[in-house]
């Protein structure tokens, strides 16, 4: 019978918990007035509005459970359907039982001053029960539905605010979220004219790439070619990814250096070889007048 109701299943959860905070609002009104029965002149307190009184909090856990288990992923396999339809069938079963003990207490005019209040109760106690009655029915739709497909209606389908996000994107990414989202970001430092990110090109100067001496945004920087000829005084060390401690560090007289050869684009840099020394040439010191020297 249940599955011949033509009911939309994405309304499903939105009708329970519209119930479900009816129930909870009238309880609310329950409990105060229940409260102004207790304090009333003449009026006793025992079993049957005690009774009541208590139903009130006692539907708390089951108003928790009921609402926010299958509202969220993470909490969403605590929401079985045949544990929501079981709970809710007691708690019909015990609001029944509630407004039934309330109107015995008002037929055995134990309710002294505030009878109109303790029938008020009664009233209200059996709106909550109908209300439990509906979200019952909801429950086993709910339940059957289960049973046909496998999932609890419009509840795995409901998006949050986080959901929205595209699982292939990071939830920061800079990227746009419309039309383009997924071009490929120019992140290529080599451009295919070898030119410089902001104007400039690096094409070789003189045999030297002078692209490594330009800064990206197409200014020079502090360092130039003169900077790594090691016959300038007050050269700068060799930046090559040669090991610190294997250059040559003797002492040599100065000996013509060969130009160096153009260094291609997207060639690696070849480690910095010392001049060729000669041992077969005699010592030669410097011109100076030696006659001087102390004997």
């Amino acid at each position: 019978m249940l599955g011949n109701l033509d009911i939309n299943p994405e309304l499903i959860p939105r009708i329970k918990l519209g119930l479900h905070i009816g129930q909870f609002v009238l309880s609310f009104v329950i409990w105060a007035l229940e409260i102004a029965v207790f304090r009333a002149d003449n009026a006793k307190i025992v079993g049957n509005n005690g009774w009541t009184f208590g139903v009130c909090f006692l539907s708390l856990p089951a108003w928790i459970y009921l609402i926010m288990a299958p509202r969220w992923p993470r909490t969403r396999k605590l929401a079985n359907p045949y544990a929501m339809a079981i709970v809710d069938g007691v708690f019909t079963i015990i609001w029944l039982s509630a407004f039934a003990s309330q109107a015995a207490y008002n037929t055995a005019n134990q309710c002294g001053d505030a009878c109109n209040l303790s029938k008020a109760i009664v009233g209200l106690g059996v709106f909550v029960t109908l209300l439990f009655a509906a979200s019952t029915f909801f429950s086993l739709y709910t339940l059957k539905y289960y049973q046909f497909h496998g999932t609890l209606p419009g509840y795995d389908k409901q998006k949050l605010g986080g959901d929205n996000i595209d699982p292939d994107k990071a939830a920061f990414s800079m990227a746009p979220h419309d039309e383009e989202a997924y071009a490929p970001v120019q992140m290529d430092d080599h451009n295919d004219d070898n030119t410089t990110l902001y104007g400039g090109t690096n094409a070789p100067v003189g045999g030297y790439n002078n692209g490594s001496y330009n800064s990206r945004y197409g200014g020079s920087s502090a360092y130039g070619t003169e900077d790594d000829d090691p016959n300038r005084y007050g050269s700068l060390p060799s930046r090559q990814n040669a090991a610190m401690f294997d250059s040559e560090t003797e002492y040599h007289s100065q000996h013509p250096t060969a130009t160096p050869a153009a260094v291609q684009p997207y060639t690696a840099p070849e480690p910095y070889t010392a001049p060729a020394y000669d041992d077969d040439r005699p010592a030669q010191f410097p011109t100076a007048n030696y006659d001087r020297t102390m004997h």
